[in-house]
């Protein structure tokens, strides 16, 4: 299950993405915002959803803000989280086959949609390496 949250900034996008995910028949759940509020405050929705995340194994976490590293640094409060910040595809495809990361974090200041959906495509569909890399992963 693809978890999602955002704060102002993400949004739109975030609107736009639960579209592309029904549309593609993935399964998600959205833990806010309900509606769109210039003062809202993102640890408020990226807590909880980060919480959701590490319920199950399986579980992966897609959180937005204006540069992606507030959420980030919010999510990676929680043990069990392994969130990466990648506006871009490569830093997505590492973290997940270097690093198991199990929450994508953008920037919707810093990314176009269509970018988005790219460096999503490669966050969701990546496996992860294993070997050496568990070791690594134990000592956090």
């Amino acid at each position: 299950m693809i978890i999602l949250s955002c704060d102002h900034n993400g949004f739109e996008y975030m609107q736009k993405l639960m579209q592309y995910l029904k549309q593609n028949k993935k399964q998600f759940k959205y833990m806010g915002p309900a509606s769109f509020n210039a003062d809202d405050d993102y640890p408020d929705f990226i807590a909880p959803a980060s919480l959701e995340v590490v319920k199950n194994k399986n579980n992966m976490g897609i959180f937005l803000c204006g540069s992606g590293i507030g959420v980030n640094m919010v999510a990676n409060r929680q043990k069990g989280i392994r969130a990466v910040c990648a506006n871009d595809v490569n830093s997505a495809y590492w973290a997940r086959h270097d690093d198991d990361a199990n929450v994508l974090c953008c920037g919707a200041r810093f990314i176009s949609y269509r970018k988005l959906l790219k460096i999503l495509n490669v966050f969701t569909t990546t496996k992860f390496e294993g070997g050496r890399h568990i070791r690594r992963i134990n000592k956090f």
